[in-house]
């Protein structure tokens, strides 16, 4: 008495099926949503908190009575801007892959979202 793998798959693809509809319903939808807002906020907050002598190098810049003579020095760091930038959001994609998608959101999803 073998049992007959084909008679698994109804079972199987009814999981299936059951966890895509749960997967695509409204609330899992929002959930997913503010899981990419609250994953790019930490990642720009640490970043932030990384360069943040660049942000006063630019306030003290803007602040100094002539600061027209100093945009060019300003535009030579927006392409170090742009790229950190974009590293910080590749690492808020991947830990989205990781940590969110294809999965079931809970009510609690945000506080294990923020752990490091």
């Amino acid at each position: 008495m073998t049992e007959d793998p084909k008679q698994e798959l109804p079972a199987n693809e009814l999981e299936r099926q059951i966890f895509l509809v749960v997967y695509r319903s409204r609330k899992q939808r929002i959930r997913r949503t503010l899981a990419m807002l609250v994953l790019l906020l930490k990642y720009l907050v640490r970043g932030m908190l990384v360069i943040w002598p660049v942000y006063i190098v630019i306030a003290a810049i803007m602040l100094l009575p002539q600061s027209r003579q100093y945009v060019p020095y300003l535009a030579l760091l927006t392409p170090g801007l742009v790229v950190w930038l974009l590293i910080y959001l590749k690492g808020a994609r991947m830990e989205y892959r990781q940590r969110v998608e294809g999965r079931l959101l809970d009510k609690g999803f945000i506080s294990e979202l923020l752990k490091f």
